[in-house]
């Protein structure tokens, strides 16, 4: 009967053991493979969020905009829940120093409205896409000034339904090429925290498995709210490109 009980014990050690593995390789492949091929992080640099600033309160103590403090916590959790990493720096825009941040893998949260690092790395990259002031407003154009081509900004379509669209840029940091630049930017607040969606383990496979996030990649990215309702970020558009070698000249100086 004791060479019995061994015996079992061991079955449902066994089982256990199986059944931990199995559970563990397909949250491998499922989601932290997903995730880790979209964030292609330098695991030996710290990750550096920096949000854009309002308008409102102090030139000392500047507001951080509410749509910048919630993209900022999905894409926390998005790294924590997906990669295990728990500590993420967030920053204000002014707070942001090169001396200390500029190689660290860094995630920038709104436009250049209100986020002058965004303007900082973007003029960097010659990404395809870029915001244009408009005398009320940003919309998201293409970089080349193609006559006719598609513009996307913030559009109130009745009284209860507001689409948006966002810029994602996934880069090499122009100040360290082997860490990673997020950006994540909406026309208006919607888009902001919207498109960090795209960041959700449902929403990260799709992005892994559609694009090649192994290259410079643009997206513009739709978000529509209705009633309060705020569905799921759409990619309207997704363009791989070159990005400028690090070291090179901002654009607006060329």
């Amino acid at each position: 009967m004791r060479q019995e009980l061994s015996v079992n014990l061991i079955a449902s050690l066994l089982a256990f053991l199986v059944g931990w593995i199995g559970r563990n390789l397909v949250h491998h492949y499922r989601t932290r493979k997903p995730a880790a091929r979209v964030w292609r992080l330098d695991r030996g640099r710290r990750v550096v969020m920096v949000v854009g600033e309002s308008r409102s309160g102090s030139s000392r103590y500047p507001k951080i905009p509410e749509a910048d403090a919630l993209a900022a916590m999905n894409l926390r959790q998005s790294l924590s829940q997906d990669l295990r990493i728990h500590e993420a720096a967030t920053v204000r825009a002014s707070a942001f120093v090169m001396a200390s941040d500029a190689e660290e893998n860094l995630v920038v949260i709104g436009g250049p409205a209100q986020n002058a690092v965004w303007r900082l790395l973007a003029d960097r990259l010659n990404a395809p896409f870029v915001f244009r002031q408009f005398p009320t407003e940003y919309r998201i154009v293409s970089a080349d000034g193609s006559d006719g081509a598609e513009e996307y900004g913030e559009t109130a379509v009745d009284g209860t339904t507001l689409v948006d669209h966002a810029i994602v840029l996934l880069a090499r940091n122009p100040f360290a090429a082997r860490s990673r630049l997020v950006m994540v930017a909406g026309c208006g607040y919607l888009a902001t925290v919207g498109a960090t969606q795209l960041f959700t383990r449902g929403g990260i496979r799709e992005l892994a498995k559609g694009h090649d996030t192994a290259s410079p990649l643009a997206l513009v990215v739709s978000v529509e709210s209705v009633g309060g309702y705020v569905t799921r970020p759409v990619v309207v558009a997704a363009v791989n490109f070159i990005q400028a070698p690090a070291g090179a000249a901002p654009a607006s100086q060329v």
